[in-house]
Formats: structure tokens, sequence, C-alpha cells
């Protein structure tokens, strides 16, 4: 029976090795990138005036997570709001003093963009105040 040289073993141990680092790598899994929600927003008047001071807020379940969680969307310029949150399904709600508020269950794939264009209305019970 023939002894392996040192160098044989050498390589050996080296590629017994990198199998198992690779292995166990891949046991790991890739932490999720987030996604991001942008919703367009304008006055609804005749012009679609981008509408400035608007609260816009995202609430879902992250299951990443393991938890309900809220996220407020940023005001970027006027009539453009963003959030970059986890991926997951989000109900995203849209209050502004004078107009209707409104709401719109969206879902957020990691690293995409989802869109929600909306014209606000006029609140009728908040004008006759």
């Amino acid at each position: 029976m023939q002894i392996p040289s040192f160098r044989q073993s050498k390589v050996f141990a080296l590629l017994l090795l990198g199998l198992t680092t690779l292995n166990g790598a891949s046991a790991v899994p890739l932490p999720e990138r987030d996604g991001t929600l942008v919703v367009l927003v304008t006055w609804g008047d005749i012009d679609n005036t981008p509408a400035n001071d608007v609260y816009i807020e995202a609430h879902g379940f992250v299951v990443r997570d393991k938890v309900e969680k809220s996220f407020v969307f940023k005001m970027i310029h006027a009539g453009r709001y963003e959030v970059s949150i986890p991926p997951g399904v989000y109900d995203v709600f849209v209050s502004e003093g004078n107009s209707e508020p409104r709401c719109k269950r969206m879902l957020v794939v990691p690293e995409r963009t989802g869109f929600w264009t909306l014209k606000l209305e006029t609140d009728v019970v908040f004008t006759q105040k």
C-alpha cells in the first residue's frame, strides 16, 4: 500500500475545506433587500398640481422581522412621496386635512419600485363643518 505524500494530503485537505465552506455558505440565507414604494399625489384640480404636506404611511406584517410595522413616507418633492421597506404586503394610507382619506394594498418586491398615482378628492364632511 502506498502512503500519500505530504503534498497530496495538503491538496486533499484544501479540497475538503473548500467543499465544507461552500456547503455551509449555501445554508445561510442571504439578507433580503428592501423594495421601494412611490406615491405620486396631485390636488385633484384641473392642472393636476402636485400635492405637498400629505401624510402617507405603509402598515403591514414584516415576515423577515416577524412583526407588524408602520413606515412613514418622505416627501422627495411636491407630489412625490417615497419609502424603502422590507418585502411584503402593506396597506398604504394617505391623509390630508381637506381631502378624503385613501387606502390601497400594495406589494413590495425586493429591489423593485411600486407606484400609486393618486388624485386627492375634496372631503365634503370637512368642508361642511
